[in-house]
């Protein structure tokens, strides 16, 4: 007879026990615990040497859990370091300032208790602005003009500008076929605040020397101008591969500096061989009984008035009545935006004529927009200042110079 044995039971309960027990038990939960997402990690690309910036992380966890966080950066100071958002301090920046940038690492972990933790790593680009800016200064120029009180002087020339070092070499144009001799100057320079890739001041170290010299300087990417204060001398450098002209196309040299003896000028817009017949009165408008009108003429407009200190604008239409027909003598400044030499006159020019307001008006025409005055009177090269008095001209200059220079230009010429 064939009896079937009942199955045994005690190993199948037994697991299911197990199971039970193990489910309810920490290990397990971490073994079924998601981990967290990260949704957002907030850190700047770039800071400045000691500059203080927050980092920001946020997480989602699908349990809610209890949430740790850990943060570590391999240089810097960093404040809070449990918490989802902390603050960190770059390095200083070292006593040189002119330093190459520094790259510095973020690391911050996640725990949500699980099995599983999760992290997020970033870089941060630590720069120093001096070095920024020394860095587009950098290249090698060629000397495309010199001045000294606003003279020009003939000197050829280059400059080559590392980060942190300077080399210039210069000999001056003599005349005939007799050559100078190159000079050399190398040494240090250091900027100095604020620290800016447009405009600015510099200290030069030569070799040996611990007193700097100290200019000024401006620059557009083509052209780098410097002014020595102490020297009254004037630099203009072109970036090799650079535009030295300023103006594509333009046929209007930059600079043509230093004092110049007013040139006989045609007033007369007709060409000189030219003569213009004098047109025929016109008849007087008389009244029906055939009697004369008495006719009053339009007053002169004695414009411009300087009430408030500042340039005028001037054009070719407005030339005869601002300038010709002014009361006050007119110092009529030809410039141009594209040219450096002009803005770099501008605050002087501003300051004389606020200073100078009761005495003379200064007036500022753009020679692109107004040919015809600019070819009228002759002017080949900007900033160009030209003095009227009575409509006449009785003075005239130009380039750039010191305030102090440019005023007595002026005022010896209303002498």
């Amino acid at each position: 007879m064939n009896f079937h044995k009942p199955p045994q039971m005690g190993p199948v309960i037994l697991l299911i026990l197990q199971i039970a027990i193990f489910s309810g038990c920490d290990q397990y939960k971490e073994l079924t615990n998601d981990p967290p997402e990260i949704t957002n990690f907030t850190v700047p690309t770039e800071v400045e040497y000691g500059e203080t910036v927050q980092l920001r992380i946020r997480v989602f966890d699908p349990e809610d859990d209890s949430i740790t966080y850990s943060w570590e950066v391999s240089e810097g100071t960093l404040l809070g370091g449990n918490g989802p958002e902390v603050q960190w301090t770059a390095p200083a920046l070292p006593p040189e300032e002119i330093v190459p940038p520094k790259t510095v690492t973020v690391h911050v972990y996640v725990d949500d208790g699980g099995d599983e933790d999760i992290s997020k790593t970033a870089s941060i680009i630590v720069y120093s602005r001096p070095y920024r800016v020394a860095q587009t200064l950098s290249g090698t120029y060629t000397l495309v003009a010199k001045q000294v009180d606003g003279v020009p002087v003939e000197v050829e020339g280059t400059l080559r500008l590392t980060t942190t070092t300077f080399t210039r070499e210069f000999k001056d144009v003599l005349e005939g076929d007799v050559s100078a001799r190159p000079q050399f100057i190398s040494g240090a320079y250091r900027l100095v605040k604020p620290f800016d890739e447009r405009r600015g001041t510099i200290h030069w170290f030569a070799d040996g020397d611990p007193v700097p010299s100290i200019s000024t300087y401006t620059s557009d990417g083509k052209l780098l101008v410097l002014f020595l204060t102490a020297e009254a001398t004037q630099y203009v450098y072109s970036r090799v591969g650079g535009d030295p002209g300023g103006v594509e196309g333009g046929d209007v040299p930059i600079q043509d500096g230093g004092d110049a003896e007013p040139e006989p000028v045609n007033t007369d817009p007709l060409p000189i061989e030219a003569v213009e017949e004098e047109p025929e009165p016109e008849p007087e408008p008389v009244n029906v009984d055939n009697e004369p009108i008495e006719v009053v003429e339009d007053p002169v407009d004695p414009e411009p008035v300087n009430f408030d200190g500042e340039p005028i604008e001037i054009t070719d239409e407005t030339f005869e009545t601002k300038v010709l027909n002014a009361a006050l003598p007119v110092v009529v400044e030809f410039e141009a935006d594209w040219c450096p030499f002009c803005r770099q006159m501008i605050p002087i020019v501003d300051a004389v004529a606020l200073e100078h307001s009761d005495t003379f008006i200064i007036g500022r025409l753009d020679i692109d927009e107004n040919l015809q005055t600019t070819e009228r009177y002759k002017v080949k090269g900007i900033p160009a200042y030209l003095v009227f008095r009575d409509g006449e001209v009785v003075a005239r200059f130009a380039g750039a110079m010191p305030k102090q220079v440019f005023v007595q230009k002026i005022l010896d010429a209303l002498k």
